[in-house]
């Protein structure tokens, strides 16, 4: 379900810049793709993500930054602080 809704926004995009005469009759049409596309995402990742809150279900988590990694220095560990979703990634400061 996330592919195909990917997919349609995708398409929307590409009517919304494409300017071949062939797709002219379907350039009104760009808009109402992207906006039922990332509708779709959006409900689909609500219904299928198994986080608490639900802006983590759309993937707007809040992580704060935890320990560093001791067998890399320059990788830290981030903790949502909703969710409680782990992970670890590079860190420049």
């Amino acid at each position: 379900m996330k592919t195909i809704a990917g997919f349609v926004v995708l398409m929307g995009i590409v009517l919304f810049f494409a300017d071949a005469e062939v797709l002219a009759p379907l350039d009104g049409l760009a808009v109402y793709f992207v906006v039922s596309g990332l509708l779709v995402l959006t409900i689909a990742q609500l219904a299928g993500s198994r986080e608490k809150h639900w802006l983590c279900r759309i993937g707007f988590h809040d992580f704060e930054r935890q320990e560093r990694v001791e067998e890399l220095p320059a990788m830290r560990w981030y903790r949502c602080k909703r969710c409680g979703k782990e992970k670890h990634a590079a860190s420049i400061v």
